[in-house]
């Protein structure tokens, strides 16, 4: 049983990254339970990926600012030593 979930998982997952995401979103509606649950849980973890970049590209902006500062705050240090 589980060898034929993971089979229709990965032939659900082949047709969605073919044919996009709108397949997901109306799978999420099918009249086949697991079907329909299969989609949610793909859109659920679409959106957390999705989250996880925009923490990320805020992190790396937040890091980058730190290290300017540092940066301007070594060149003050410098100059007042002279």
């Amino acid at each position: 049983m589980k060898f034929s979930h993971k089979a229709s998982l990965l032939a659900l997952l082949s047709i969605g990254s073919l044919s996009g995401c709108s397949a997901f979103r109306s799978d999420a509606n099918s009249s086949n339970p697991v079907v329909a649950e299969q989609a949610r849980r793909v859109n659920d973890l679409e959106r957390e990926v999705k989250d996880q970049d925009r923490i990320v590209d805020s992190e790396k902006a937040k890091l980058k600012s730190l290290k300017y500062q540092l940066k301007s705050a070594r060149a003050e240090l410098k100059a007042r030593k002279l």
